[in-house]
């Protein structure tokens, strides 16, 4: 009698167990359904080898300027400044595969991959002119291999507190370094509306300074099934590229490498942390200055109310290098013409 009542319980837990599975599962595709129509993709979306990415054009002129985010990164996420940029050319944002509207795909995406399927998204948006290579965070890894592939297209680079091809190898280790633990558990629970219920996603973008239909649109963008394995497989792919062969020249190329440049907060942090930070910082300014000597025509500047987000402490130091850029960019190309 009693084996007979553990039976039925074990199968009454899993069938319950199935249930939540599946309840879940349903929650989260009807809410993210229901996301993506009251939020939907801003740009175009464009077949690129069998998935569909999200490319969203603002402004008129040329050269176009297009941006390469960091890790994990949207276009959304840059709604703001992008309109800024817009008002000194065309600027193009996009979402790597995975993330933001752009679809997923099954494999690590290194460097050469996103170069390869950004240069498809440009033909197939119609994307023919000169460009400026815009690379904040990771995004200058990604546009220098860009021009590596491509430099018949680019006339001018501006770097916004860029990684470094080397980095992994060259910066100080953390003292609480982490891995993708976090990440690997919650690309799992995405699926289910776990992550979503949790409310974890919306706690990230609490402190948010953006309108409160930008925070909802961010927030909704986040909570799709895919996005943290997306995430994951970019983080995982990302720290091969930084641990890698040194950058590749840039010849005479326009270049402007923004650098940040605040004071640290000495009072907040323990004496460990403050050690770590000041040789980060110095380890950071020699491979910034590095990026800086890839070009004859390399410049640095250092942002000094700025941290890693120079666009958002700093915003007009970015308008203002863009402006420059496009400036030369023209002045060269009516020159070639005459």
């Amino acid at each position: 009698m009693l084996s007979k009542m553990l039976k039925w319980a074990l199968v009454g837990a899993g069938s319950l167990l199935v249930l939540i599975v599946l309840g879940g599962a349903i929650y989260q595709e009807v809410a993210e359904s229901e996301d993506l129509a009251r939020f939907p993709a801003p740009g175009k979306l464009i077949d690129v080898d069998g998935h569909l990415m999200h490319i969203h054009c603002r402004g008129e002129g040329s050269p176009t300027a297009v941006v390469e985010l960091g890790v994990g990164a949207i276009a959304s996420s840059w709604d703001e400044i992008h309109r800024q940029m817009s008002l000194v050319t065309r600027v193009c944002f996009y979402d790597r595969a995975g993330l933001g509207y752009s679809e997923p795909i099954d494999y690590w995406p290194r460097a050469s991959q996103v170069a390869e399927l950004l240069d498809k998204l440009l033909r197939g948006a119609g994307i023919d002119d000169d460009l400026i290579l815009v690379g904040w965070s990771a995004g200058g890894v990604y546009a220098r291999e860009f021009y590596r592939r491509r430099p018949e297209r680019i006339r001018a680079m501006l770097l916004l507190d860029s990684s470094h091809e080397q980095q992994a190898r060259k910066l100080p280790t953390p003292p609480r370094a982490g891995g993708n633990s976090a990440l690997e558990f919650a690309r799992f629970l995405a699926p289910l509306g776990l992550v979503r219920v949790s409310g974890l996603v919306k706690t990230r973008f609490e402190s948010f300074l953006g309108t409160d239909e930008l925070r909802a649109r961010l927030i909704a963008l986040y909570q799709q099934s895919h996005v943290v394995g997306a995430m994951l497989r970019e983080s995982q792919a990302f720290d091969l590229d930084i641990d890698g062969d040194l950058p590749t020249s840039l010849d005479d190329l326009p270049l402007i490498v923004l650098t940040e440049g605040k004071r640290l907060e000495t009072e907040s942090i323990s004496p460990t942390e403050l050690e770590y930070e000041r040789r980060r910082r110095e380890v950071k300014h020699e491979l910034q200055r590095e990026l800086a000597a890839l070009s004859t025509r390399g410049r640095q500047i250092v942002a000094f109310r700025s941290g890693h987000g120079i666009q958002t402490d700093q915003p007009e130091l970015v308008i203002e290098s863009l402006t420059e850029l496009v400036q030369l960019v023209r002045n060269e190309a009516r020159d070639r013409a005459d």
